[in-house]
């Protein structure tokens, strides 16, 4: 069997994710932007190599997108460059959940147990991930790449043995963002259609509220169909 891929192996802190963000209309080059992150890096992070792996994640989320997630990185920035901080944090976990299946796979089953109690250990979380990617020393350290990435952006609070709590819900009230993060969702999550009743469940989103009205989706990317009575659908185009 194939090893998946883990890759988000550094803590990333939110005004990193929002300095790569800021530049990436400013710079000309990749040179630049490589160069100046670097720089910014060395406030936080002491080691070469851990300021190597940070950068390289940074890059991976908001500039070295593949080509079909080129569209939605591009609507990103517009939406981010007049966005709230919530609202920057909203793009950023989209964009981290393209960019990084382990990121999407990690955050999906805190959503999962979030549904069904009220504390997570990292031990659970732990087991889950090497449930799913093989008792790896990278998924250690992986995993708690994000559970402290999740706490530095104030998602997730540290309780007790390690226990971890949801962090107050952040509503996500804009349509254009509610529009650009279902079709996030609907690419990270593999479903042809989801239901519009169901949107707010979706595990991988569980520190964000997200009430959705049948007019508020309309789009060229995402198309409403009805099933049965009563029930809405949301897919992709």
């Amino acid at each position: 069997m194939m090893k998946k891929a883990v890759g988000f192996d550094q803590k990333i802190q939110l005004h990193q994710l929002d300095l790569i963000a800021n530049e990436i209309s400013r710079m000309s080059s990749r040179d630049a932007l490589y160069q100046l992150v670097d720089e910014r890096l060395m406030a936080d992070i002491g080691g070469t190599k851990s300021r190597a792996n940070a950068r390289t994640i940074l890059f991976k989320i908001w500039f070295l997108v593949s080509d079909e997630h080129i569209g939605l990185r591009d609507r990103a920035l517009a939406l981010f460059q007049r966005g709230t901080s919530e609202e920057r944090l909203v793009l950023h976990w989209g964009m981290c959940l393209l960019a990084y299946p382990f990121f999407k796979d990690t955050t999906e089953q805190l959503g999962y147990l979030f549904h069904l109690q009220d504390e997570v250990t990292s031990e659970q979380i732990g087991r889950k991930m090497k449930g799913l990617y093989g008792e790896r020393r990278r998924v250690e350290v992986s995993v708690n790449a994000v559970l402290s990435s999740l706490r530095s952006w104030g998602v997730l609070e540290l309780g007790k043995r390690n226990t971890h709590t949801r962090a107050v819900k952040i509503n996500i009230l804009s349509p254009e963002m509610k529009k650009w993060l279902v079709q996030v969702m609907l690419i990270v999550t593999g479903k042809t259609v989801i239901e519009l009743n169901h949107l707010a469940g979706e595990p991988c989103i569980f520190p964000f509220e997200l009430s959705v009205l049948e007019s508020e989706l309309y789009s060229d990317q995402l198309e409403i169909t009805r099933q049965g009575i009563g029930r809405l659908m949301v897919g992709l185009k």
